[in-house]
């Protein structure tokens, strides 16, 4: 089949957000994504199609991933398949491997690029083994061939003298050129025969093997006793890999291709074959067989070495009844230096974290690169004291922490990164059924209290922690079924000027769990914007209130402004221009009336790519406003750069404007700032009479708040647009 140029993934998974993820982040590294919802139409799909690779889940009806890795496996299909699964089971994912998955990954993946390497790493080791297989059917048909041709043409030169005549110049021409070596052996290990193609990969001439015995060649007695025994059991051997000392005593893989040739008589009975140089596809087997225990990049162990290596650690510490420590490290704001000095330096600066990670590494002690910008330690052997052991695994996380914030220096950039660092003590517990993948998760959940906590901190794991990481991964699994289940909704907030004349309003997600009730934003727009659900479930909100938005202007109601906020990570898609203008044309909303609300620190990051995607957005006529301003990283250099419309105000400064000085000042400064930049200034949080009659009096003309008006559902506010008004 002929190679295509952009490699075919096929993902099959019951979850169509999971699916839209995956294709819309894989298209951007130019894969072409093919999909399927469960394990039957993927099945269909992998027949019709036959993919490159295939990202599939576990646990879906009908068809499950293991049956779907049985088809291939029974099919001989050797497509490489990657699991991403949700199930940390690691019953599932042995079971997995077995029936022959590549790689298996936990859902959700934090950071894609852990996903890019799976996929990179795998159809890399496809192309290995196809090469393999093509040199392996090249090699026999080959052999056949020139085999077939020698002894054809020997036939001919014992047929009469007059062939021999004929066909002395081919015979010599072909035997003088051979690649592979041609021998004739006789019974009694003499080397009756060969070509002069053996110096063509050892230092051997032909004269000086011709008459010598066959151990010479192939000192091995057991390899020579071995290959005789076949050749009596069957005539014949193909791909008889044995090893050919060269007169330097250098070993040579060989492949060897041979059968018994009777003459008349039985005095000269040989053995004749070919012999073949496979030291390039040696190494190729090994570098295939070292790609499934260590990382490319940096050489490192992998996931899979690591987890049989913590395996090993944590029954000898049970037995022993010692200490060891893992210590799981993600790098801070790596991300910021990939996306902006390129993938190649992302990669350098990689390899010299690893480097200075192995310093002083002890014999007993394991670094791995799991992936990304993710490395483990595992510490072994700390003592049988749970508090001195303990103390050794913070100070080697104090001297990681020091070290990897020295500065480096790559392609004449001088950079500087931190390094967030969680620690799992083993043996936790007194379980035994504690497994490697348990610490594992242990280590990963104190990394990311460090990264809560600030960055650049040391967290042990606490099982508080884990309570609060569970809690997390079950908000997560109900999120992504919350949009099919029809449990999200948008509320309204109106916005309006000091007579309490609608002039707008701020679109609000609720969630409306069936048996947990209302859960607040506060609680899951977090994890969705960890997880990456806040890609589908901004594209919804946006797709939603553009609709609500159309059927007010058929209806005839009066609306200046309806306010869409947008995430950082929804905004930072390199399609979010197109997204919103396919949403516009697909609802047929007015895009004047649009406005999207953008956090300062968005604005702030990345502010070449902010200002392009800005403008583009204002050339469809959508107002932009910054939420929250005064809270963030405010600059008038980048303010007045950036086609805006409107400031917000956040109710943190209107809230005690009329105690607090500094905050009456803060807001007063806003709306004069405003005001010179000729923008717009709507102060949110506004709950009394006396912040209103305060905002007022400095020139704030719009507001939004409890003394005008909660959010409500869409019926209610539809009701309050008919009215025009909201009674304060």
């Amino acid at each position: 089949m002929q190679k295509r140029e952009n490699p075919l993934i096929l993902t099959i998974d019951d979850e169509e957000n999971i699916r839209d993820s995956f294709r819309l982040f894989l298209e951007d590294f130019e894969y072409t994504v093919i999909e399927a919802c469960n394990g039957r139409e993927g099945i269909e799909k992998i027949q019709q199609e036959k993919p490159d690779l295939i990202l599939c889940d576990l646990r879906m009806p009908d068809v499950d991933g293991l049956e779907v890795l049985q088809f291939l496996k029974d099919q001989e299909l050797n497509i490489p398949i990657i699991v991403v699964s949700g199930t940390g089971v690691i019953g599932d994912a042995i079971e997995a491997i077995r029936r022959g998955a590549w790689n298996y990954l936990l859902k959700p993946i934090q950071d894609m690029s852990v996903l890019l390497h799976a996929i990179s790493q795998a159809l890399e080791r496809a192309q290995l083994l196809d090469e393999n297989r093509a040199y392996q059917e090249h090699l026999e048909e080959e052999v056949s061939r020139r085999t077939e041709a020698l002894q054809k043409t020997m036939q001919e030169l014992n047929q009469s003298h007059q062939k021999v005549q004929e066909n002395e110049e081919k015979y010599r021409l072909i035997f003088e050129n051979l690649q592979d070596v041609y021998f004739e052996i006789l019974l009694d290990g003499m080397i009756y025969e060969i070509s002069p193609s053996i110096s063509h990969f050892s230092l051997y001439q032909r004269e000086e093997v011709l008459g010598e015995n066959i151990e010479t060649l192939f000192p091995s007695t057991q390899n020579r006793e071995r290959l005789l025994e076949l050749l009596r059991n069957n005539s014949s051997v193909t791909d008889y890999e044995i090893y050919l000392q060269d007169s330097d005593g250098t070993l040579i893989p060989c492949s060897l291709n041979a059968r018994y040739q009777d003459v008349e008589g039985g005095s000269q009975d040989k053995i004749c074959g070919t012999l073949r140089d496979i030291t390039e596809r040696k190494q190729a087997e090994a570098r295939i067989e070292y790609l499934a225990y260590f990382d490319a990049l940096t050489e490192l162990p992998n996931r899979r070495l690591l987890l049989d290596r913590l395996e090993q650690n944590i029954s000898r510490a049970r037995r022993h009844k010692h200490f060891g420590a893992m210590l799981f490290l993600d790098l801070d704001r790596f991300k910021n230096i990939n996306d902006s000095l390129g993938h190649p330096v992302g990669d350098a600066l990689l390899k010299e974290v690893s480097t200075r990670l192995t310093i002083d590494l002890r014999n007993e002690d394991t670094v791995s690169r799991l992936g990304g910008d993710e490395f483990v330690m595992l510490m072994s052997d700390l003592g049988n004291d749970p508090i001195n052991a303990a103390a050794m695994a913070q100070q080697k996380a104090e001297t990681i922490q020091a070290r990897l914030a020295e500065k480096y220096l790559i392609s004449d950039h001088v950079l500087h990164v931190t390094p967030s660092i969680g620690v799992a003590m083993f043996p936790s517990s007194d379980d035994n059924s504690e497994t490697g993948n348990d610490i594992l998760r242990y280590a990963d959940t104190a990394m990311y209290r460090a990264k809560d906590d600030g960055r650049d901190t040391i967290r042990f794991f606490l099982p508080s922690m884990q309570a609060a990481a569970d809690e997390r991964l079950a908000i997560e699994k109900e999120l992504r079924y919350a949009i099919e289940k029809n449990e999200l909704s948008l509320y309204f907030q109106t916005q309006v000027d000091q007579n309490g004349v609608i002039v707008g309003a701020e679109t609000l997600i609720r969630w409306i769990h069936p048996e947990s009730g209302f859960i607040s934003p506060a609680t899951f727009i977090p994890v969705a914007e960890a997880t990456g659900l806040i890609l589908p479930i901004g594209q919804w909100v946006l797709q939603h209130a553009c609709e609500y938005l159309k059927t007010w202007q058929d209806a005839g109601l009066e609306i200046h402004h309806l306010a869409v906020n947008v995430s950082p990570r929804q905004f930072r898609q390199p399609d979010f221009v197109y997204q919103v203008c396919s949403i516009l044309e697909e609802t047929g909303a007015d895009p004047s009336l649009l406005g999207l609300e953008l956090t300062e620190g968005m604005v702030i990051d990345n502010v070449v790519d902010t200002i392009e995607k800005m403008q583009a957005l204002k050339q469809l006529g959508i107002e932009l406003s910054i939420d929250d301003f005064g809270t963030g990283y405010s600059s008038l250099t980048y303010l007045k750069r950036m086609p805006l419309d409107i400031l917000k105000i956040d109710q943190s400064f209107v809230r005690d404007i009329s105690t607090d000085a500094n905050d009456a000042a803060i807001v007063d400064t806003i709306i004069s700032m405003a005001n010179h930049l000729d923008l717009k200034v709507i102060a949110e949080g506004v709950e009394t009479e006396l912040e209103l009659a305060f905002l007022a009096g400095k020139g704030c003309k719009t507001y939004q708040g409890y003394h005008f008006s909660r959010p409500v559902p869409d019926d209610q506010f539809t009701k309050q647009l008919e009215a025009g008004t909201v009674h304060c």
